[in-house]
């Protein structure tokens, strides 16, 4: 089973909301996606807007407090998509005018899953299941970075997850999870990371690049996350969150991922379908033995949208990469049914 638990701000629409979701070039058709507060029967409601240079986002949204905002320019690029209107105004990838800031969101969804995380740990330890978390990240450098010897050194993601960790741990609720451990050195224990990274960057691809400490981190990260599975499934192994950009979004699954957390932007850097199939499996216990039920068997996937924007973004993504339509069956769905004909007995195909 799959629920999703949004991470939004409520908005009291008094002023001007605008996030930019995607950017693209289709065949020479420059477009962008941006959620905007839209007038509806006389209800404001937010929601997506596909827009083109030119649009005014008053007339799209029917609501005055758009004025002024027409699509001046629309960027692109791969890691330098932005929208910029005619008043001065610019949004980038990720960043929104109005609204909570993108830092403020983020921490909630990492406090999310971390909670998310330890509620299942108390109801699955006892049955010899260890539970796994996994961010993905809008960028590297937000949980790993390195100074210019090439030591490593925590990003904010990594900073704000250990300290919402080490707080959320001293729960009462949660004591009975943590007998005889030392809870003070365990928030930089409990995660890790696998990245992808180009070499230009100076930053390390592979296990051999970057001074001996580097070498260290990549290569601890890479046998532990993409190697030796079983060790990560083991209770003998203290890393339980997975940070991740795009080195994991294919060719990786674990059967005990039970929480997926978005902190990137998914309709530009990673497709959900993607990025929810690394938690679709049956879950095993330590034994290596799978336990059946979705009592046991739900992925929560904590969205930086709301549950109707990722529910119609996902089906789309999939009738555009199989070619299907939902609630409507098309004629070869019945080619290869096979009938009988009643005047002679033989069978045959309903499609031919």
């Amino acid at each position: 089973q799959i629920e999703v638990a949004s991470i939004r701000v409520e908005a009291d629409h008094n002023s001007a909301y605008v996030r930019l979701l995607a950017a693209k070039n289709t065949r020479g058709r420059i477009t962008a996606r941006l959620e905007l507060d839209v007038n509806q029967g006389g209800e404001t409601r937010r929601k997506a807007v596909q827009v083109r240079q030119g649009d005014s986002l008053q007339l799209l949204t029917s609501r005055g407090i758009y004025d002024g905002y027409y699509v001046e320019d629309i960027g692109c690029e791969k890691g330098n998509e932005f929208v910029s209107f005619s008043n001065g105004e610019e949004v980038r990838l990720g960043g929104a005018i109005g609204g909570a800031g993108d830092e403020a969101i983020k921490k909630q969804q990492i406090e999310k899953t971390i909670v998310e995380h330890l509620d299942k740990e108390l109801a699955l330890k006892g049955r010899g299941i260890k539970v796994l978390s996994l961010f993905f990240l809008d960028r590297v450098e937000n949980y790993r970075v390195y100074d210019n010897d090439g030591n490593v050194l925590k990003g904010k993601c990594a900073q704000w997850f250990e300290e919402i960790y080490a707080r959320e741990i001293k729960r009462s609720k949660y004591r009975t999870l943590f007998n005889d451990v030392d809870t003070e050195t365990l928030p930089e224990k409990v995660h890790d990371g696998y990245f992808s990274i180009d070499k230009k960057t100076g930053q390390m691809k592979n296990p051999e690049e970057g001074n001996e400490r580097g070498r260290a981190e990549a290569e601890r990260g890479y046998e532990l996350i993409m190697k030796n599975k079983t060790l990560l499934l083991s209770f003998d192994s203290p890393v339980k969150f997975i940070f991740s950009h795009s080195a994991l979004k294919e060719g990786w699954d674990n059967p005990n991922v039970f929480q997926i957390c978005t902190l990137n932007e998914v309709a530009a850097d990673l497709r959900r379908r993607q990025m929810i199939g690394r938690g679709l499996r049956i879950c095993v216990n330590q034994d290596g033995e799978r336990v059946q039920g979705f009592e046991v068997n739900t992925l929560t996937v904590m969205a930086n949208e709301s549950f109707a924007s990722f529910s119609e973004n996902l089906q789309r993504e999939i009738e555009e990469e199989e070619g299907i339509k939902f609630n409507v069956v098309q004629p070869h769905s019945f080619a290869n049914m096979v009938v009988l004909n009643p005047e002679d007995g033989t069978t045959g195909y309903f499609g031919t």
